[in-house]
């Protein structure tokens, strides 16, 4: 997001801890938790959310057919974070046909709304079909193209009408979804935030239903109180189906990004979970027993803006002349991998491998190739074909050397030590000059999506496990492809891989569509590394938590 972003797919601050009337820990008005995960979200509209900071708040307040339940499996040596699994959730049950492609899901007779209006099948039909409405312009309404039937149609094409899609209630309590194939990643699918059933009666006509007066949700936690720019506040629904056993009595989300400070807040008792300090306090808080490593299905990258930087080979010299293990080691520290290909590691193939595991990544394999003379598994090797590539370009007039390509990336400062390191080996390796240029996380968002930047940095967390989520974001007309890359062959193979069943064919086709993308006419992003989450907690357990990034808190309880 994710997406997943869900899509989004960033790296977020996460802070939690007790406080209560100028305390903290429990106290008389029950366990109080504190939280800052990001600045002011762009939205809490499930159909329109694309943040893993705005997903987070979805999850909380919102729940699906499935969901995602904490285990008995540690995530960490802590203790006190669990994975989970996707397990029914709104759903009672659900069947699913000889063939794979009907699912029938049966709504639990218990669950109502907020209101107290029984939820209805019905609310998953008017989702979706609002999700995959191009008037909705969802950044996400490209999520169920090639999964249910009629998606693509309505949202790429314009060609059928959005009741059209393979979505409709049986009766109140009977969901019936018809896919285009055998899907198997489909109901870890019906666990995202943007497939979250909605009120059309609460929706429909009201721009700001998402506001505490107006909301309504069917989750664990209710919207009670929102101040821009300050703190977003919830307390149990005491109609959720199972709210005796919900943990915090009140969870209060802080906006803010001030690394500094949550650091401090943390280490002065205030704040109790932290995701995010000061990369030069990793070690040190790591040393101490406070920070904690948690696998992460994502990927760090730069979009290279193909409109900008209109040549092929000086996006490749770019990529190659980036000295990623110098980033992990030395500017991020949080124990990230160097990157070799847009699919992030941790997702898995048809036999359950790895599928970034191959001999030398899709970066440089067809590089190596169709370049055998340089050693592409040495930096020195790729800073040499980098030179090349670079001067090759200029020569032939395909890019003036002497154009300043503007690097955008959102304020941060693990962000800003990035984007540093790789304007400084793009100048020593390319002579290439770059200007850095921050802005706040709304602003910069709308930014991308103008496609003003030559060079601009993103996180794409994995909506689902399945290559797909990383790969259709370069898709032609995609609302992520902020680099505008196009390639027809491209386009067409992951067409076809979307539509063939899973197995060592699809892997090979997906394989080959990545590796592609990394050819003549390509390079449209360029990976940095994949991603870890951090964090330092001593003081609650029973956290749930999946590699896609969310933290989940509607059980956690504080350490005795």
């Amino acid at each position: 997001m994710k997406k997943k972003i869900i899509a989004l797919v960033l790296c977020v601050v996460t802070v939690f801890a007790f406080t209560a009337c100028g305390g903290s820990g429990s106290s008389d008005d029950g366990f109080h938790a504190t939280a800052c995960i990001a600045s002011e979200p762009e939205t809490i509209d499930p159909s329109l959310v694309s943040s893993v900071d705005g997903s987070t708040y979805v999850q909380h307040m919102f729940e699906n057919l499935m969901k995602y339940a904490p285990t008995d499996e540690a995530a960490d040596g802590s203790g006190n974070v669990m994975m989970t699994e996707v397990v029914p959730g709104m759903a009672e049950s659900y069947e699913v046909s000889d063939d794979g492609l009907v699912y029938t899901f049966k709504i639990r007779d218990d669950v109502v709304w907020s209101d107290g209006e029984p939820v209805k099948a019905q609310d998953w039909v008017y989702s979706w079909q609002r999700l995959v409405n191009p008037e909705t312009a969802s950044d996400y309404g490209y999520f169920l193209d090639g999964v249910v039937v009629n998606a693509e149609e309505i949202f790429e094409e314009g060609s059928k009408d959005p009741s059209e899609l393979g979505i409709k209630a049986i009766d109140d309590k009977t969901l019936e979804v018809t896919l285009c194939q055998d899907t198997p990643y489909f109901i870890e699918m019906c666990a995202f935030a943007s497939l979250m059933p909605l009120r059309e009666d609460i929706v429909e006509g009201n721009d700001e239903w998402t506001n505490p007066e107006n909301i309504v949700v069917n989750g664990p936690y209710i919207l009670s109180e929102w101040t821009h720019d300050s703190v977003i506040k919830m307390v149990p629904n005491e109609k959720y189906y199972d709210a005796e056993n919900l943990g915090p009595d009140e969870i209060d989300w802080y906006l803010s990004a001030d690394e500094t400070a949550i650091l401090s807040a943390y280490q002065s008792g205030e704040w109790a979970f932290v995701e995010s300090f000061p990369t030069d306090m990793i070690s040190s808080l790591q040393e101490s027993g406070d920070c904690f490593i948690d696998p992460y299905v994502g990927t760090y990258y730069l979009y290279l803006n193909c409109d900008k930087i209109k040549d092929w080979r000086v996006r490749a010299a770019m990529c190659l002349a980036v000295d990623r293990q110098n980033i992990v080691d030395n500017v991020s520290q949080g124990g990230q991998a160097p990157a070799t290909g847009l699919v992030a590691s941790g997702i898995l193939d048809s036999e359950k491998e790895d599928f970034a595991k191959t001999d030398l990544g899709p970066l440089y394999a067809w590089l190596q190739e169709t370049y055998p003379d340089y050693d592409l598994t040495t930096y020195e090797g790729k800073c040499d074909l980098a030179k090349k590539l670079y001067d090759e370009a200029v020569e032939e007039g395909a890019f003036d050397p002497k154009e300043t390509i503007v690097y955008n990336f959102n304020t941060d400062d693990a962000h800003k030590a990035i984007a540093e390191a790789c304007g400084q080996d793009w100048k020593n390796v390319l002579g290439l000059d770059i200007t850095l240029a921050n802005q706040e996380w709304n602003t910069y968002t709308n930014g991308l999506a103008e496609h003003k930047f030559g060079v601009a940095r993103l996180g794409w967390i994995a909506d689902y496990n399945d290559p797909i989520t990383y790969l259709e974001l370069m898709v032609t007309g995609n609302s992520y492809n902020y680099g505008l890359f196009s390639d027809p062959k491209f386009d067409e193979a992951i067409k076809t891989a979307k539509a063939m069943p899973v197995g060592a064919d699809r892997d090979k086709a997906l394989h080959d569509a990545e590796a592609a993308m990394f050819s003549e006419n390509g390079f449209p992003v360029c990976p940095i590394y994949f991603y870890t989450s951090m964090y330092c907690n001593k003081t609650m357990k029973n956290i749930g938590y999946t590699t896609m990034g969310y933290y989940f808190f509607q059980y956690a309880q504080p350490v005795e």
